[in-house]
């Protein structure tokens, strides 16, 4: 006797318990993140379709949201929202790891009077000059050569190393 027929003959109430069940496994985002990790734009991939009993489709992913890849199909070019549970990844295809965190920014007690720094300014030029004063959310920087002062927030300031 198959999976299918023992369903049909089960009471239903217990199809329920086993729905609901089934729903929250489905849902677990531990899950859904071991399937999108495998996923990228453009990928071709197998899904299962509206009826479960027919072969797997084919599409191509175009947009990956919170707990469903949109995919284009590939006989009829229409886009369905397809939840990650029904997409079958390829199993050779590596991990793709989200790139890690920008290091913190600097923050106000990594300076001091008398500093030596740079920044780059709104034009793209590179400046650097020596801290003249602390303020609460930036740094007065007396810039070297003619080129008067600056202040920036600490964030943008790095230290200048002279050897």
């Amino acid at each position: 006797m198959d999976i299918l027929e023992t369903l049909r003959q089960a009471p239903s109430a217990e199809l329920y318990r086993l729905y609901l069940a089934i729903g929250k496994m489905l849902d677990d985002p531990r899950r859904i993140l071991e399937v999108r990790q495998r996923l990228h734009l453009g990928m071709s991939v197998d899904y299962v379709g509206d009826n479960p009993l027919e072969p797997l489709s084919q599409g191509t992913i175009v947009e990956l949201r919170h707990t469903q890849a949109v995919v284009q199909d590939s006989r009829s070019r229409r886009h369905w929202a397809i939840p990650y549970a029904a997409i079958v990844p390829d199993r050779t295809a590596p991990v793709v790891h989200p790139e890690p965190p920008p290091p913190p920014r600097a923050k106000r007690e990594e300076f001091a009077i008398g500093d030596t720094v740079g920044f780059t300014d709104t034009h793209l030029n590179e400046r650097f000059g020596i801290i003249v004063r602390l303020n609460a959310k930036t740094a007065s920087i007396a810039v070297t050569g003619s080129e008067g002062h600056w202040r920036v927030s600490y964030g943008l300031l790095r230290h200048i190393v002279d050897l």
